[in-house]
């Protein structure tokens, strides 16, 4: 194997690992039966989209979104995803802890059903696989998923710079929610076509989001426990490579 296959290789290793952080069902777990054709979910029409007659002015839920974070310094919550594959028309759960520092510091801490630590930091992402003996680093982009709860975190001008922002979806099926929909502006090979962001309608912090990929891959990530503005040590958002792992690192 030449040096350049094994560089290919590695390439396509990255985007299925990444595309496997948005999607853990792309690594296996049971899931739906594949000899089922599952009926296609039908496409939003701009009917379909039109804001609720009693819901605030996206601008009203932007300056109160505003207003709160600008205090928040910290934040740390459980979450739960349930990732469903298109293709394998698999679905599957995963859970743990997520944790943010201002000015842009997240991590990611996947517990169940295996261990993973997904780090963000600036413009970088890490993302250590124990099991696997591995670390991905990769430049950071507002396609992947975990980006656009950390862009809020930032505030809203950071939110804003980084997605189209519009409050055209439902919320019904989230208690005391307001609902919004974010389209990255800057979308690439590896890419989430389009956020459902759920946040409070009290203090504003994510409730739940729903990503949607260019293979029509789907993930929602339920935030529960949220405490802010609690004591976080910077330690917990460095990572150091340990040694003997492998690092995989690229951008595309």
């Amino acid at each position: 194997m030449t040096k350049d296959d094994m560089a290919t290789m590695k390439r396509l290793a990255l985007c299925m690992i990444l595309l496997w952080f948005a999607n853990p069902s792309m690594a296996g777990g049971v899931g739906g039966d594949p000899g089922k054709s599952q009926d296609p979910v039908p496409e939003k029409t701009e009917e379909t989209r039109q804001p609720e007659q009693e819901a605030p002015l996206l601008d009203n839920i932007l300056s109160q979104m505003d207003a709160s974070y600008r205090k928040l310094q910290s934040y740390r919550a459980e979450f739960e995803q349930e990732s469903e594959t298109k293709i394998f028309k698999r679905k599957r759960q995963a859970s743990g802890r997520v944790y943010f520092l201002k000015p842009s510091e997240m991590r990611w801490d996947y517990l169940q059903p295996e261990e993973r630590e997904v780090y963000l930091s600036g413009e970088r992402i890490q993302i250590y696989l124990p099991g696997r003996n591995q670390v991905i680093e990769q430049t950071l982009t507002d396609a992947m998923p975990g980006v656009a709860p950390a862009r809020l975190f930032m505030g809203v001008e950071e939110l804003v710079g980084s997605f189209s922002v519009s409050a055209d979806c439902a919320a019904e099926d989230v208690e005391n929610a307001y609902c919004l929909r974010l389209t990255p502006k800057k979308n690439k090979a590896i890419s989430v076509e389009e956020i459902l962001l759920w946040v409070g309608k009290k203090d504003f912090l994510p409730l739940r989001t729903e990503s949607r990929d260019v293979l029509g891959n789907r993930t929602t990530i339920s935030f529960l426990k949220g405490e802010t503005n609690i004591p976080l040590k910077e330690e917990l958002f460095q990572f150091q490579v340990p040694p003997g792992v492998e690092v995989i690192s690229n951008t595309f």
